[in-house]
């Protein structure tokens, strides 16, 4: 088998593989982005069942690739940094990712609109999605979050150092958090997220100014852009935000 880059490990165990796809629980209609296809073990597999965008920014493993693609008119395959292309048409996440990438993936799936992530991460980032840190509090808000099995590292070529999980989000369709959502999708100052998330929620521009001094937040954090937001301060949206609304 082909050696693979730093921080990809190739999953070779077709029952681990088999229940990926079963938690994934693929229609025809869904439209599914891999990240990382390896040697096309998972790519297949997906393949088989629906519309597959597969990346994969090893050119090396495109002798694997390049086959399932003349095999299934329904994959396209791009040799590329996926986070660098355009997700809103998918709807599905269905991948043994590179770990080191497993926050930002996250983060733009949110951004994407991505319905449903079904994959495979280090347990110490499966430890983060369950915690109060700030990608575990972000998950939460956004997703439904289950852990659905440990996979030991003899399961992978090159073995990795840590223990894996396979993990399941779903996108929560309530208006819970409705505003803190819209809060951590927008671009640019703090306050202007605050501000116009309200006023998207119906209050007029003096309301929700009213709203943002009755909070007394600290004006230097509310010039900050909003992804220098901490777990700190989305804990106090969270805890205080509706009591002043």
């Amino acid at each position: 088998m082909l050696q693979p880059e730093k921080d990809q490990h190739i999953l070779i165990n077709k029952e681990i593989i088999k229940k990926e796809i079963e938690e994934a629980d693929i229609k025809k209609e869904d439209k599914i982005i891999e990240i990382g296809a390896g040697t096309g073990n998972l790519t297949k597999e997906l393949a088989k069942k629906s519309c597959v965008l597969a990346f994969e920014i090893d050119e090396k493993f495109s002798k694997f690739l390049d086959k399932l693609k003349k095999k299934y008119e329904n994959l396209e395959i791009i040799y590329g940094n996926a986070l660098e292309y355009d997700w809103h048409k998918y709807n599905k996440i269905v991948a043994n990712i590179p770990y080191s990438a497993s926050e930002a993936i996250l983060q733009k799936a949110i951004n994407s609109g991505i319905k449903e992530i079904i994959m495979i991460v280090s347990s110490s980032f499966k430890e983060k999605l369950l915690s109060q840190e700030k990608i575990g509090l972000i998950a939460g808000i956004f997703y439904n979050i289950k852990p659905i099995c440990k996979i030991g590292k003899e399961n992978f070529f090159p073995v990795p150092r840590t223990e894996s999980w396979l993990v399941k989000l779903e996108r929560k369709d309530d208006n819970k958090n409705k505003i803190i959502k819209n809060i951590l999708l927008k671009k640019g100052k703090i306050k202007n997220a605050i501000l116009y998330s309200l006023v998207e929620n119906g209050k007029t521009k003096n309301q929700a100014k009213e709203i943002i001094k009755k909070m007394n937040l600290d004006s230097q954090v509310l010039e900050k852009p909003t992804g220098k937001i901490t777990s700190k301060f989305l804990i106090r949206l969270k805890n205080e935000f509706f009591n002043n609304i």
